[in-house]
């Protein structure tokens, strides 16, 4: 999106020459798939009312190719000038001013003339005006007879000042525009002048025109871009005036053809007496045009428009009009871009400055908030000129407005967010952008993306419904073709009447001042990734204290154990108790550190036991049970009996190994299956409620599945998150938190016994029960526990603010082939999104039973 930019000065005209590469090689056929691609720029030949030099860029310039037309104009052929000193035709004087010259577009773009008198063979001089510049290591000198009015004349100040008055009393752009048509028609004579803008396609729209009466009026016709191609448009970039004295000349052509320093045709980008395009000059003559000047209409180095000047004979204009109505042309784009600026300046601030109200309505909790959008929904839609919204924040879809059914605006938001750059896309033409909006175009033709979260799942979308546009073309654009009897060919159409189109599948578009509210808007993406990273954070310092914990527990465990106990890490001995060290015979237990565990097992067995510690320290498996052959540092080989466990230590994914003699005695049996039992208890359990982590219950729940789909029953999880948890923990400290959580921990495990439900902690503040039920029974069950831990009447921040409450998510489904557990407890957590969203103890269901 643009921004809005201080206005300054146009631009120094663009003087770089066009690239070959980009453009189709002579003798190339030129057809509708490349016409955007004629070598325009290297012609091989000039307008004949002028002549063209090349010569050489030294001290004493040498002519090294020449225009034909210098023996009609000069008295002298082309082919004899080729070789020749510059001075033998202007004298040294004017041959050494013109050496001194320095064109070159780096040094400066502007536009260098020199008065040349050329000699003749009786003495005489005939005097010409020369345009000199640089091209590709040759200057070119382009002259044209000098006419005796060079200088300014009374009539050129009154025409500006005419002109500056006229255009600062106009009242919008479209009085400027037929201000500036009628004085460039008084200026060059012409029969027709007319304004003509491109849109954003390139297409172009006559919006003034001054014709002489009898004359059929061209004033709102639209052009496609295809009669002003890409490179001809790159070439108005550089020339910002060129004229077609007679439609009808013979090109005179440039000899030798080739310029000798590249080998290659003479690059005439530059060259106001560049021959034409044969397909603009038949388009010229369809139209019935006879001479032509246009005026280049630019702003931020950007073509926006032309002044196109038609006559009907030909007609030549002198160089001082011509550079007269340059500057007026140049002045007239920079007064209407600096108004427009302007006018968008003060549009934007009023637009940015009810958006940044706005804004500050996505903020707090999801019901408040889409409570508060819609009272204020009129605002957002007028604040793009919508007709329609769709508004998801926090999982919550809401409409506004006409809209597309809710179904169809998810898919599309998806659509949307991946074209979105920076977080925003916008479209006037959304059905032929993406295919399935043709079907709701009289409600979306038009849309705005808005992502309001960095993930983009939370969104505003504004609609504009299908507006039907009369298009009033200079001819029918797609006549382009005709058939002769050498095959099909591009050809300019010859029907220039009007020809109307009914432009179907597109929205009034979108200003750019309309667009400027979004990055207003954007403040509330800021706002979520804050409010997203905060909740990670936390999430984070949960998750490290509840891997602190646990790590305390096993190193408990291990060492106030009377059995062997090791943890592995990477395949190598991190920790080992003395009763280790003894079982592997090592006189203290740090000469364990560091080895690897294979390296004490019998070597053909080694594979399977890495396989085992593998699987585990990857989280494949939390337990497992191992027989095999130890060799001991000192002693006999012993076989052994190893309980693993897949564990955190040191913040690394680990193995915890419980070891004892397979012939060991009663007493030491018995203490290593207590030993084994706890592990198990620590690695499948949370350390602060005991209750199963929330690994333990995804393996259990793809057991349940299984059972439950053998048995034809629906199985149902519900989930449990306590409301606002952050805040409570912000107040009450961590200490604070972990006694709620027992607390409702608690509570829970009492409603899942007596309902024969299986309870497990998910995440820091939420829990999990699953049970054989129905919908029903889970949504009845949901209520029981929303009402009862309101009933513990935990108070919030020990005032009068209320007590903890819960939402709940409940799914079911009946189990069958071909799915998969992941879909019941991601629906699980949609629903609880839902929930969260509708507001404090809510509850909200799914099922696919």
């Amino acid at each position: 999106m643009k921004e809005n930019k201080p206005y300054k000065e146009e631009a120094a005209l663009d003087r770089t020459l066009l690239n070959d590469s980009e453009y189709e090689r002579q003798g190339s056929r030129i057809d509708l798939t490349n016409c955007d691609k004629e070598p325009i720029h290297i012609p091989g030949s000039i307008q004949p009312h002028g002549a063209l030099l090349a010569v050489t860029r030294d001290e004493r310039p040498v002519i090294v190719q020449a225009s034909l037309s210098t023996e009609r104009l000069f008295g002298l052929r082309a082919e004899a000038l080729v070789g020749q000193p510059l001075a033998r035709l202007l004298g040294p004087d004017k041959a050494a001013e013109v050496a001194r010259l320095d064109p070159n577009a780096a040094v400066t773009s502007d536009l260098q003339y020199i008065q040349c008198p050329i000699r003749q063979e009786d003495g005489g001089e005939i005097p010409f005006i020369g345009i000199v510049h640089e091209s590709e290591g040759l200057l070119l000198l382009e002259l044209e007879p000098f006419e005796e009015d060079i200088g300014p004349s009374l009539h050129d100040f009154q025409w500006i000042n005419t002109f500056f008055s006229r255009i600062k009393r106009a009242s919008s752009r479209i009085e400027a525009s037929q201000a500036a048509a009628d004085q460039v028609k008084e200026m060059l004579g012409y029969d027709r002048v007319m304004i003509y803008e491109f849109d954003d396609e390139w297409n172009g729209k006559v919006i003034a025109e001054a014709k002489e009466e009898g004359l059929e009026p061209f004033l709102g016709h639209h052009y496609p871009a295809s009669d002003i191609p890409k490179q001809a448009r790159a070439l108005y970039l550089r020339n910002w005036l060129r004229t077609i004295v007679d439609v009808g000349y013979e090109p005179s052509a440039i000899v030798p053809t080739v310029q000798p320093l590249t080998g290659r045709p003479l690059n005439l980008s530059l060259s106001s007496l560049r021959s034409v395009s044969p397909l603009h000059i038949e388009y010229l003559q369809n139209m019935g045009v006879a001479a032509t000047t246009t005026i280049s209409l630019i702003r931020e180095g950007e073509l926006w428009g032309l002044i196109t000047c038609h006559h009907y004979a030909p007609k030549y204009v002198p160089h001082r009009v011509r550079n007269l109505c340059n500057f007026l042309g140049t002045f007239f784009s920079n007064e209407l871009y600096q108004r427009q600026q302007l006018d968008e300046y003060e549009q934007t601030l009023g637009i940015r400055s009810a958006a940044g109200k706005l804004a500050g309505l996505f903020s707090g909790n999801a019901l408040r908030t889409m409570q508060k959008v819609e009272q204020s929904q009129q605002q957002l839609m007028d604040l793009l000129g919508a007709s329609g919204m769709a508004v998801c924040f926090r999982d919550k879809l809401q409409l506004f407005g006409t809209t597309p059914a809710a179904s169809q605006i998810r898919k599309l938001a998806g659509w949307m967010g991946a074209q979105s750059v920076d977080y925003a896309f916008h479209t006037s033409k959304l059905g032929q952008d993406y295919a399935p909006a043709a079907a709701y175009a009289d409600k979306a033709s038009g849309a705005v993306f808005l992502a309001l979260s960095p993930g983009m799942q939370h969104y505003i979308l504004w609609f504009r419904p299908e507006q039907l546009q009369i298009v009033e073309w200079a001819g029918d654009p797609a006549k382009a073709v005709i058939q002769s009897d050498d095959g099909v060919r591009l050809s300019p159409r010859k029907s220039f009447e009007k020809w109307r189109e009914v432009v179907k599948g597109k929205s009034v578009a979108w200003k750019e001042s309309e667009l400027s509210a979004l990055q207003e808007l954007k403040s509330i993406v800021q706002r979520e990734t804050e409010h997203q990273l905060a909740q990670a954070e936390e999430q984070a310092l949960q998750n490290a204290r509840v891997l602190r914990d646990n790590e305390n527990r096993y190193l408990q465990l291990m060492e106030y154990s009377p059995v062997p106990f090791l943890t592995v890490t990477d395949g190598r001995i991190v920790y080992a108790n003395h009763q280790a060290g003894e079982l592997l015979g090592c006189e203290s237990a740090l000469e364990l550190v560091g080895c690897r565990i294979l390296e004490f097992h019998e070597e053909r067995a080694r594979s399977a036991l890495g396989k085992r510690l593998d699987s585990l320290s990857q989280n494949a498996a939390l337990l497992d049970a191992y027989r095999g052959m130890f060799v001991p540092k000192v002693g006999s080989p012993v076989e052994l009996d190893l309980s693993l466990a897949s564990v955190i230590h040191g913040g690394e994914p680990s193995v915890m190994v419980v070891a004892k003699e397979v012939k060991a005695e009663p007493e030491q049996k018995e203490n290593f299956s207590h030993s084994a039992s706890q592990l198990a208890s620590y690695v499948t359990s949370d350390s602060l409620t005991d209750l199963p982590s929330r690994l333990t219950f995804e393996r259990d729940l793809e057991a349940d599945w299984s059972d439950a789909e053998l048995a034809g029953e629906p199985l149902s999880l519900l989930l449990v998150d306590i409301d606002d948890f952050r805040a409570y923990n912000a107040l009450h400290g961590l200490r604070g938190g972990d006694l709620c959580l027992q607390w409702v921990a608690d509570a829970l495990g009492v409603i899942a016994r007596q309902h024969g439900a299986y309870l497990a902690r998910m995440t820091a503040d939420t829990f999990v029960l699953k049970l054989r039920s129905d919908a029903d029974a889970a949504a009845r069950l949901a209520e029981e526990i929303r009402s009862s831990v309101l009933s513990l009447q935990i108070p919030r921040d020990g005032a009068s603010s209320g007590f903890i409450t819960v939402g709940t998510g409940t799914a079911t489904a009946r189990p069958a082939d071909g799915e998969a557990p992941a879909w019941l407890l991601g629906a699980a957590q949609d629903a609880l999104r839902q929930a969260k969203a509708a507001g404090e103890s809510r509850g909200e269901g799914a099922s696919a039973d």
